[in-house]
Parts: C-alpha cells; structure tokens; sequence
C-alpha cells in the first residue's frame, strides 16, 4: 500500500522515522521534503523512498500556492501519483495546502496533522490564506493534533463554522513516542528531596524555551530554597544564551547523549521546561520514566494528557512568578507525586509501538 507523505521537516528530526518503522511492513512510504539548500540524509532505508528536491526560495514562505504549484510539479513528475493510495501531510499551511491541490485533481484522501508552527503562527500572521487553510482542513479525511491543547485552540478559532467544528471534533488527538531507552531504562526508585533542590532544564535554547523566565524564577526562589539548576541542550541562538548568564547562575552541560542524561535525570529534583510553544515536548515524558515531576505549559504540548498536578505542574510560561508557584507546590507534594509516579502504565501511550499501530489502523481505514 502506497503511501505518500508530505513532511516539510522529515528529514530533520527522528519522530517521523521512528512512527515509519513501527508500522506494517506492507506499506511503501513515498517522503516528500522539499528544501531550501542541499541536507544529507541517509535514503536507503527498507520501504521509504525520500524525495528531497532543493527547488523552494524564500519568497515560498509567503505565497503558498506559488508553492504548491512549484511542488506538485516536481510530485507529477517524480512520483507515480496514480498508484498513491493516501497522502498524509504533516502541516497545514504548507503540506496540507499541497495535499489539498492533489485531492482536487487525483482524487487521493488525505489526512492533515496539525501543529505549532500552523496554530501559532500561520493561523496567527497568514489570515489572507484563512479561506485557503479552512478548505484544506474541510476536505481532509482526517484531522490529526499531537496534543489536545491545538484540538481546543482550533475549535475556538472557528467555532462559527459548524460544518469544520464537526471535523474537528471528530478529529483524532496521537502523541509522539520516546525512544525506546526510556521504556528500557524507566527508573522504579521512590525519590526524596535532601538538602539542595536540583532543577535540569533539558532543550534547545533560544527564546521560546523560556529559560529567561525560569532563571528568573529559581532567582527569585533562593531566599527560600538551596538551589541549583543545570541546562543541557543545543545552543541555538548565542546571543541569548549570553544574556541568560546575566540573570542567573546555572551550570550548562551541553549537549548530551542519552546514556548522560538518564544520569542527570536520576541526579535531579524537578525538570523544568515552561516553553512558551510546544508542539509535544518528549523530554517531558523522558522526565517522567525517571519519576522526575515536571513544570510545563498551560495549553501547550502535553498539557491535557494527565490531570493537573498528577506528575508536576502546568504554567502560564510568560509569568516567572507562576513557574515559582509550581516549583513550590512540587516541593509541598513531592511525596504525593512520587506516588502518582509508581505505576508507570501510562508510559505505553507514548511507546512507538503502539502509535505505529494507531496509525496503520487510520491508513488502511481511509485508503482509496
């Protein structure tokens, strides 16, 4: 069974791959993945063909039908359209526009995930593209979120338009896994808090993480706690990172492999990441396999897969007082949410296992 995947962003980070390969081996994935400039990237994998053509511009990141018709051109000419039996475009704004044009003139189903970068950017700044994106999310089989967050945020945008509130009702909400480590590696131990708070912060850092506002918080916090925070993760802008060492100490640990991590995880207290947008966030379940309560986001990546307060606390990110509030309230409760930790069961949700099957299931259900 053919399937072609629209993914702007595949062959820049492992989640795709890791949903491919848990999956039946009778499909064949086509992988479209357009660019800017020359990737390399491994394309001799059993059962994905990977078309990554250099052939958009700047100029593509505001007009998307310049776009869809530059690509459908190159799709026509590469790939056998004719035996496609459903795509899946993993964005909005440019993959699902993409799958849209091909629906209106092959006929093929598609189905659409929704993610950050179209509900807090597209949807946000591209409003001339507003009728464009609502037919694309009409004529979708199927309407996929990572979270329930961008399920409710999308209903309230058009929440006067009966006919796409139905669709994304009936939409389904699929989490991304973490890595297999995690589930081989999950730590039992019931943890206890000693003299010194230990908080690790594990991401990219730029400005969206938020770090800014969580020094700020463990700043704040000092008068009242012996604390000590560690950073660890790829430095995206340095310029920020600068800036970061003027508000508060913290150790950084650079970037780290998994092995090194699991062992800072079982050194910490709390892992701390309120990111003003998240589209998931796996570190936050990484987190969880080593019964580390959690600080995230209110309405953002994994909020509303657990009940508030279960395994940590969501935050408003823009407001440090609040980040010091659920800081608090883990310490308050640590016993109690080392509890809800025990029993580890609602770790197999996030297993790629059982999200490969979810997704075979969809596929064989809407093929044409």
């Amino acid at each position: 069974m053919e399937i072609l995947h629209l993914n702007s962003n595949y062959i820049f980070t492992e989640i795709y791959k890791n949903a491919i390969n848990n999956m039946d081996s009778d499909f064949v994935h086509y992988i479209f993945n357009p660019l800017y400039n020359e990737v390399d990237f491994d394309n001799n994998i059993e059962n994905i063909e990977i078309y990554a053509p250099v052939i958009l511009t700047k100029y593509d990141r505001i007009f998307n039908r310049n776009r869809a018709i530059k690509t459908i051109k190159y799709l026509e000419n590469n790939i056998p359209l004719n035996f496609i039996k459903l795509i899946h475009a993993h964005t909005l704004t440019n993959d699902g526009v993409l799958a849209l044009k091909l629906n209106e003139k092959y006929g093929i189903p598609y189905i659409l995930t929704v993610r950050n970068t179209d509900i807090n950017y597209s949807l946000k700044y591209k409003k001339y593209n507003m009728h464009l994106y609502k037919n694309t999310l009409k004529n979708a089989s199927l309407i996929i979120f990572p979270n329930n967050s961008y399920k409710k945020k999308l209903l309230d945008l058009f929440k006067t338009d009966a006919i796409l509130c139905e669709k994304i009702i009936n939409s389904k909400v699929i989490p991304n896994g973490i890595d297999s480590y995690w589930h081989d590696n999950v730590y039992t131990d019931v943890r206890t808090l000693k003299d010194k708070l230990n908080l690790i912060y594990v991401g990219r850092i730029y400005k969206n993480k938020n770090l800014h506002n969580i020094l700020k918080a463990v700043s704040r916090l000092e008068s009242e706690y012996k604390i000590d925070i560690k950073v660890a993760g790829k430095i995206i802008d340095q310029n920020y990172f600068n800036q970061l060492e003027l508000i508060h100490p913290f150790t950084y640990l650079g970037e780290l492999e998994k092995g090194q991590l699991k062992n800072i995880y079982r050194e910490s207290d709390i892992f701390v990441m309120p990111s003003f947008n998240e589209t998931f966030g796996l570190v936050y379940i990484e987190a969880l396999s080593q019964n580390l309560p959690i600080v995230y986001t209110k309405y953002e990546g994994i909020y509303g897969y657990f009940n508030d307060y279960e395994y940590g606390v969501p935050v408003q990110a823009n407001n440090y007082n609040e980040i010091c509030s659920g800081i608090k309230y883990i310490v308050r409760n640590y016993s109690d949410i080392q509890c809800n930790l025990e029993n580890k069961d609602f770790l197999e949700g996030f297993n790629w296992e059982t999200i490969g099957k979810i997704y075979n299931k969809i596929y064989v259900e809407l093929k044409r």
